[in-house]
């Protein structure tokens, strides 16, 4: 489905079992994203007690409990793919010189966009040698996986940086809307901002109580 993310959305123990989609979406309501239903996400850690899980089937669930969800499995899961992603990439890549993130040129563009047209922001952005070989591997009907050229940033991190990165995106999602409410979200494309928004993702769903819970859900 296209233009659509991941929110996570954290409720107190105590919510009935059967009132977590409903009530996660009742929570996205007031952010600005528009749910689309439960989504799978979660590893689960048993094959006993789904009852108390949200739509699981086979190992994932879209919910439930935090320990009936395998949290430390996704991530090194994650990190794993990471792993293995950032060597492809390094010889992708191999040879070309460091390129800058899109968001540079769009920041040029926006700067003085009658001397800098947008189209060639996005002309001198596909130019660049790595992005090129990046797009080129991508487009191979046999490819191991996909590099995603939003990546840039921290694939240029190295490999320690880009396997650290995955951890963090493996349970957060897109967003995050916390027990208190509060959403979390990264504004822009930029690694920085999107390192501060998983800390931030990352330190509130550490911070839940065993039975507190969490749902994943599909949100446009």
């Amino acid at each position: 489905m296209p233009n659509t993310s991941l929110t996570i959305v954290c409720l107190p123990n105590g919510t009935p079992t059967d009132q977590l989609a409903t009530t996660a979406a009742t929570r996205l309501a007031a952010t600005p994203r528009t749910n689309l239903g439960p989504a799978g996400h979660f590893t689960i850690s048993t094959r006993l007690r789904r009852g108390s899980l949200v739509q699981p089937w086979q190992d994932i669930a879209a919910g439930g409990p935090v320990h009936l969800l395998d949290l430390d499995a996704m991530r090194a899961a994650a990190h794993r793919a990471s792993w293995y992603r950032w060597h492809i990439w390094n010889q992708v890549v191999a040879g070309t010189r460091p390129a800058q993130p899109y968001w540079t040129f769009l920041d040029r563009h926006q700067a003085n966009p009658h001397k800098y047209p947008l189209a060639t922001a996005q002309a001198h952005y596909l130019a660049q040698p790595r992005i090129a070989s990046m797009l080129t591997y991508n487009a191979l009907p046999n490819k191991v996986m996909n590099l995603p050229t939003s990546h840039l940033e921290a694939f240029q991190t190295g490999l320690q940086g880009y396997t650290y990165y995955g951890w963090l995106c493996a349970v957060p999602g897109d967003a995050v809307v916390c027990l208190d409410g509060t959403y979390l979200a990264a504004n822009n494309d930029r690694y920085a901002t999107q390192i501060a928004y998983l800390a931030e993702a990352n330190r509130h769903i550490t911070a839940l109580a065993s039975r507190d819970n969490l749902v994943a859900c599909c949100t446009r």
